[in-house]
């Protein structure tokens, strides 16, 4: 019974990140997620995952995590979890992240460093520790990859993203086979169209994929207050969203629809001290 559970949860995984361009598991907070995963440009706590450049700015030590159930299917959700500490004129942040549950798990282990370099362009690298774990085999493999992201402020209103996953290919050799970690680049913008509503779009190149493109809008209201929604294909998927700003706290809400294999929905959190 488990060996069945094991191949079930290793076929629709497959399945799943053929049909989403080989994305990382969707490794970014219910903001971005809303946005179809447009998270480039963006400079928040979640540029953790999505463009380290975007910690730049912070200036209050931040704590988050986020919970994703992918297609609603429990062995395939995930958990992260984020620490940004704001030092001088640097920041500095560690992030932990699990997809999968006992059966099969990949884990993904965070160190990253911020700065502006100057006030419009501001630069992120992370350093990676990869862990996978399948539970038939008996073993837990690991291996190490890196990010590196830039952003420039063009005008009070564009704010322009480059991003860098793994440019070198990496990947983690098991008894049954050989496991590649994403490699790709994404390129984005994030344009202002007035004090309340933002559009943001992004391209990204997986070295073994054709191009993916991502396009999201947002509305705040008062700024406590936010509403997204997002597309991206091919193979299509729309996603929506919420969020609401309380003093410090901020929380986030999201559901993505894959036309091959259902809902995603997401929750994120994050505190600022």
């Amino acid at each position: 019974m488990k060996l069945l559970t094991a191949f079930s949860i290793i076929a629709i995984l497959i399945l799943a990140v053929s049909v989403s361009k080989a994305q990382e598991f969707n490794l970014y907070g219910s903001r971005a997620h809303a946005l179809a995963g447009a998270s480039v440009s963006l400079a928040d706590s979640w540029s953790v995952f999505g463009n380290q450049a975007g910690l730049a700015t912070t200036r209050r030590t931040t704590i988050g995590g986020t919970f994703q159930s992918r297609f609603l299917i429990k062995e395939l959700s995930s958990v992260s979890g984020i620490l940004i500490l704001p030092v001088q004129s640097s920041v500095f942040a560690f992030s932990v992240y699990q997809f999968g549950k006992t059966t099969f798990r990949h884990e993904k282990f965070g160190l990253t460093f911020a700065r502006s370099l100057n006030p419009r362009l501001h630069v992120g690298l992370q350093f990676n520790y990869y862990r996978f774990f399948m539970a038939e085999e008996n073993q837990t493999i690991g291996t190490f990859g890196a990010e590196l992201g830039f952003q420039y402020q063009l005008t009070n209103r564009l704010m322009l993203g480059f991003h860098s996953l793994n440019p070198y290919k990496i990947s983690i050799k098991t008894f049954s086979g050989e496991y590649a970690y994403p490699s790709h680049y994404n390129i984005g913008a994030h344009y202002l169209l007035s004090e309340s509503f933002g559009f943001v779009t992004e391209i990204e190149k997986d070295l073994s994929q054709p191009l993916f493109i991502k396009t999201g809008l947002e509305y705040a209201i008062g700024n406590k207050f936010f509403i997204r929604t997002g597309i991206s294909g091919k193979p299509y998927q729309l996603s929506a969203g919420m969020g609401f700003a309380v003093s410090g706290l901020k929380i986030d809400m999201a559901v993505a629809y894959n036309q091959y294999l259902g809902n995603s929905p997401s929750v994120s959190f994050q505190y600022q001290f």
